[in-house]
């Protein structure tokens, strides 16, 4: 595969973490990051060849449909199906859609212009329930039949894709594990994410009431009201809304773990991935994603209450917690953003 001509397609540029996997790919694989949208971002892109397609005004009417599926998210999420169709007369050659929405622009290339593609899945939605999501399970359907390589980011997505017949190839995101990580840990419990009411931010806020040490949220909160609300009643913990990278990466070298629920949240979550590059220990619920990559490193829980023990029993021991920030660091080595592109590469290969 010619890498130089791989293009890398994200629908917007933005702070969450399908944006990041795009804009490490387009860094490691060497290749062009298309953007239908920018919205906003905090990545350092000097180094990354990038094309924005169009500017960052979405129509009233993609608004108002994406709010009945993400009006928790914000009009930045907003699904510009405009833009995604007029795309396909504007990118040309080997191209990888990330999500199923991106994707649509591939199905409708192969159409038009007989061109193979392959797809990233971060979210499937051939598992959700109810007559709304009837049409997004169908537009996956029809973009996943005509991809020529469906890649995934957890083995939930895998199983749920297989289920319904189809092969996806898991690739982890990544992270960049530090050279040397710091054993020397403040009472800090870390939780990092885009924040939304669909994150359930005040399950964090009741953790902060019972834990044995203080609670940090970090990240962009989608919403201000939601965010005025959470700090409103939770005035215990420290919400320090978007950072810079070099905030974020201090963070997560002083904090000793780092928590994160996902409710049928199918992806790892970037934040566990970069945390455990910075040898902190997690603790996950099982309905997050990264779930599968807790292993002697933290725990998986089923509650928040169950959490609180787990969270103060790392704060409490420092041997146990030592053992387990040697331990994530070990598994973040293998997931090393280069290992990602090489993966990613050879799947492509398959097509181009």
């Amino acid at each position: 595969m010619d890498t130089e001509k791989l293009n890398i397609v994200l629908r917007i540029l933005w702070k969450g973490g399908v944006t990041r996997v795009a804009v490490e790919e387009a860094r490691n694989i060497n290749s062009r990051l298309i953007v239908y949208r920018n919205a906003s971002t905090q990545y350092d892109l000097s180094d990354v060849d990038v094309k924005v397609l169009f500017d960052n005004k979405s129509k009233r009417i993609f608004t108002l449909l994406t709010s009945i599926y993400a009006g928790h998210r914000g009009e930045e999420a907003t699904v510009d199906l405009d833009r995604i169709i007029k795309a396909k007369d504007l990118i040309r050659g080997p191209a990888l859609f990330h999500d199923q929405f991106a994707g649509i622009t591939g199905y409708l290339r192969k159409r038009k212009y007989g061109e193979d593609y392959a797809v990233y899945i971060h979210e499937t939605s051939l598992d959700s329930k109810g007559k709304k999501w009837a049409l997004p399970r169908i537009m996956e359907r029809k973009v996943l039949e005509k991809s020529k390589v469906i890649i995934t980011n957890s083995n939930w997505n895998k199983e749920i894709l297989g289920s319904w017949g189809f092969r996806a190839e898991v690739v982890y995101p990544g992270c960049y594990p530090k050279e040397k990580i710091n054993l020397d840990r403040e009472k800090i419990a870390l939780t990092v994410s885009v924040w939304d009411s669909g994150r359930r931010p005040e399950i964090y806020g009741e953790i902060s009431r019972k834990i044995k040490g203080k609670l940090v949220m970090a990240g962009y909160w989608t919403r201000q009201d939601t965010l005025t609300e959470f700090t409103k009643k939770y005035g215990g913990v420290t919400v320090t809304g978007p950072i810079p990278e070099s905030e974020l990466r201090e963070l997560y070298d002083k904090a000793a773990v780092l928590i994160r629920f996902g409710f049928n949240e199918k992806g790892p979550g970037m934040g566990v991935l970069e945390a455990m590059g910075a040898g902190m220990p997690v603790v996950v619920n099982d309905g997050l994603g990264s779930k599968e990559l807790i292993k002697d490193n933290g725990y998986v829980v089923r509650d928040w209450e169950e959490a609180v023990d787990r969270v103060n029993e790392i704060l409490e021991d420092e041997n146990l917690r030592r053992e387990m920030s040697k331990n994530s660091w070990e598994i973040a080595k293998s997931l090393h953003w280069s290992n990602h592109a090489r993966r990613v590469r050879e799947l492509l290969s398959r097509v181009y």
